[in-house]
């Protein structure tokens, strides 16, 4: 199956420019960071380019769901923030701009901490998980209390080295430009064509209806791979993996005329949860936070996916 991109003017989605703390608690750039900068653009007003063929999407004449509810959607993803002892945000200083960034791997996170306190002994840093939704808010409070106002903040989401590399690949494959994919890939998400579903919420009783199944992306493709490893083997061989920048998947759940979509929780998600349960010293219950239960994929209107080649099959 195949769909038809409709070029027009995108509008923007307040996630990829969000601002952060005062230029008090700003630190010197670490070395590691020149490759950081090296690799993303960080244009602190840029619109998000959608890539053609898969990343790009049409203007929709209204949206299916507030884009607030769209973001909500992003809570089972945790970003990972640089703080000092107290939990303020602490961004990194390039000329002009301060950035301060969001990671989506708690390894990488570590990483990055133990370079910042190698840089800076006597600096009391820790790491707080915050759901990406919450932190999107969070960022437009502390860009009002930005005292020095002659200087850009952001806050880039970023995704594992492994990840992007894979996304880079897949885009490749289909025909993108090293510069289409620079420009248009900021955050990669990962779904399949057709797409992949997850089973609502079981009725109370028998005379209610079954929630429908809701069409799944994925923050990282080994948890694209392991929901397709528990797909039986005649429908898996029909399953394409494929890409889109998060922007044009908040897009896509925005604009879809019924609210089909849902983001799967992370790895890091999962492991959050079961600490604080342990912390609260409570047994883990499976009603509570279940594992979200993946059903076998089925033709879905084309039109529905974030790419030209993207059919989303669902039950």
């Amino acid at each position: 199956m195949s769909a038809t991109v409709h070029h027009g003017q995108i509008r923007s989605i307040p996630l990829a420019k969000p601002v952060l703390t005062s230029a008090a608690s700003m630190q010197p750039l670490p070395q590691s960071w020149r490759m950081f900068f090296k690799q993303y653009r960080l244009n602190p007003v840029a619109k998000l380019l959608l890539l053609t063929a898969s990343l790009q999407l049409a203007m929709a004449p209204a949206q299916a769901i507030p884009e607030a509810d769209a973001l909500k959607k992003l809570a089972v993803v945790p970003v990972f923030v640089l703080t000092d002892s107290k939990g303020v945000p602490l961004p990194m200083a390039k000329d002009k701009t301060l950035v301060l960034p969001l990671y989506l791997e708690r390894t990488k996170a570590e990483a990055e901490l133990a370079i910042l306190q190698k840089a800076n002994p006597s600096l009391l840093a820790k790491l707080v998980a915050i759901p990406l939704n919450d932190m999107t808010a969070k960022v437009k409070q502390l860009q009002l209390q930005l005292k020095d106002k002659s200087r850009t903040l952001v806050a880039p989401v970023i995704s594992s080295p492994a990840d992007r590399q894979q996304a880079i690949l897949m885009l490749k494959q289909q025909g993108l430009s090293d510069k289409q994919i620079q420009e248009g890939l900021a955050v990669p998400v990962f779904f399949t064509k057709p797409f992949l579903s997850l089973a609502g919420p079981q009725p109370a009783s028998k005379a209610t209806a079954a929630a429908e199944p809701k069409l799944v992306f994925f923050m990282s493709y080994a948890s694209l791979q392991a929901a397709i490893a528990k797909v039986p083997p005649a429908k898996r061989a029909g399953l394409e993996p494929q890409v889109a920048d998060l922007s044009a998947v908040l897009r896509q759940i925005i604009q879809s005329p019924q609210d089909r979509y849902v983001i799967f929780p992370t790895a890091d998600y999962f492991l959050l949860v079961q600490k604080q349960r342990l912390q609260n010293q409570q047994r883990p219950d499976p009603k509570a936070q279940p594992q979200p239960q993946l059903l076998s994929p089925s033709p879905t209107p084309a039109s529905q996916a974030p790419g030209p080649a993207s059919a989303l099959p669902a039950k």
